[in-house]
């Protein structure tokens, strides 16, 4: 489809815990609306951490219903995207998503875990009898945090930031490159590459403005996000992490940096540079 013909007749929106989910999921439903489509969260009966089994045919479900005027965004705020060999056969998909430094993720959970009113987190686990947040609490510092943190849900979490298969569908945004989009540039190229045009364009930028902290939100919108927000710069680890928490970090996820397209911490050392 060539970007005049109008928007994508599916676009799929994945993004990850701490990399902007709320935002983007408040973006997307606002841009639906604006503009007449489905919007369809496939997070839908999840709980926390546990991911859906049947996810794959609730997508083909979807799709299938779809008449052939409509337009729909599919979300999904762990990435579980499902395999789009068929739905590609039949219909048009473009997809955005959605990464962030890892080192600011991890920083960025830690602080969100401690006060967040998320239910999952005061789940106590069934072989300790502890929840995550008791367990995150306890720890004796920042370094320990950041290690039960890689070593459980964000560990994970980084692994399919890195490893997601964009089967020839999705382009990496950086959520760095959007929280400072206060003249919505890179958010505008983001709408082309999803086939919008024309009116359909315009509404989603006005959504963009009225979700983005450097826009217009509502009263409502900042309430929603008062506890997801804690500091919303790009790399924060520079300056908020330790040494030694930035390299426990570097050696167990120096290869998901380097994927993402991150320099390392001593990448202006290096010779050359």
């Amino acid at each position: 489809m060539n970007h005049t013909d109008g928007p994508s007749r599916s676009i799929f929106v994945a993004t990850h815990h701490k990399s902007g989910t709320v935002w983007m999921m408040t973006t997307f439903i606002r841009i639906a609306k604006k503009n007449g489509w489905r919007f369809i969260h496939l997070n839908e009966g999840e709980s926390g951490w546990a991911l859906r089994p049947d996810k794959q045919q609730v997508f083909d479900n979807h799709i299938a219903e779809l008449s052939a005027d409509q337009v729909a965004i599919f979300n999904d705020y762990h990435s579980d995207v499902p395999d789009l060999t068929r739905a590609k056969q039949s219909h048009s998909i473009r997809g955005v998503h959605i990464i962030r430094d890892p080192r600011d993720m991890l920083y960025s959970a830690v602080q969100f875990h401690l006060k967040a009113n998320e239910p999952w987190l005061d789940e106590p686990d069934p072989d300790t009898g502890t929840t995550f947040r008791q367990r995150l609490r306890a720890c004796p510092d920042l370094r320990a945090r950041i290690e039960l943190e890689m070593d459980t849900h964000m560990g994970w979490t980084i692994e399919q930031m890195a490893n997601l298969d964009d089967q020839g569908v999705f382009i990496n945004v950086r959520y760095e490159d959007l929280i400072t989009d206060g003249d919505m540039r890179r958010f505008h190229r983001v709408l082309v590459h999803l086939g919008l045009a024309g009116p359909d364009l315009i509404n989603a930028l006005d959504a963009y403005w009225s979700s983005s902290l450097f826009g217009e939100r509502s009263d409502l919108d900042i309430e929603a996000t008062r506890t997801h927000i804690n500091n919303s710069t790009p790399e924060q680890w520079r300056t908020q992490l330790p040494a030694d928490c930035i390299d426990l970090i570097e050696e167990r996820f120096g290869w998901a940096i380097e994927k993402l397209g991150y320099p390392r911490s001593n990448a202006a050392e290096a010779p050359g540079s």
